[in-house]
């Protein structure tokens, strides 16, 4: 050590201790999942169907996790209203390069091609297949 110069391990450990001290911040680890990297789901084919709406909607989706990531993406609409099926289905053809590729934990669909229910039915059906896929 260098005499005059402060020791970096003092400088950070000093610095998590005021940490604590003013944000409230704790010495508890993260969960495994976020220190290794180690993917949270079950890789495979799930599918739900989402349900939205006053009136009962609903919208089926098929996913392909590997290592949390959506692989494949189909989404099957329900709906027997040609305004509600059309909305649907250009729902369905313009997620697919919304979503595929991403962590299905970094997920989140908004308004998409003109429909703004559909995206909660879509939503719903993933927090289904993610508590299905839970390791």
């Amino acid at each position: 050590m260098i005499v005059g110069k402060p020791h970096r391990a003092s400088a950070v450990v000093a610095g998590f201790a005021a940490c604590a001290a003013l944000a409230g911040c704790t010495s508890t680890p993260p969960p495994a999942a976020q220190v290794t990297g180690a993917p949270q789901y079950t890789d495979g084919e799930y599918s739900a169907d989402g349900e939205y709406g006053s009136l009962p909607s609903s919208i089926g989706v098929t996913v392909t996790l590997v290592d949390d990531v959506i692989t494949d993406l189909t989404v099957a609409p329900h709906a027997t209203d040609p305004t509600s099926l059309d909305l649907q289905s250009r729902f369905a053809d313009a997620v697919q390069a919304v979503v595929v590729g991403r962590d299905i934990d970094e997920v989140h669909v908004d308004k998409l091609a003109g429909s703004s229910r559909t995206p909660d039915g879509f939503s719903a059906a993933l927090e289904q297949i993610k508590a299905e896929a839970a390791k």
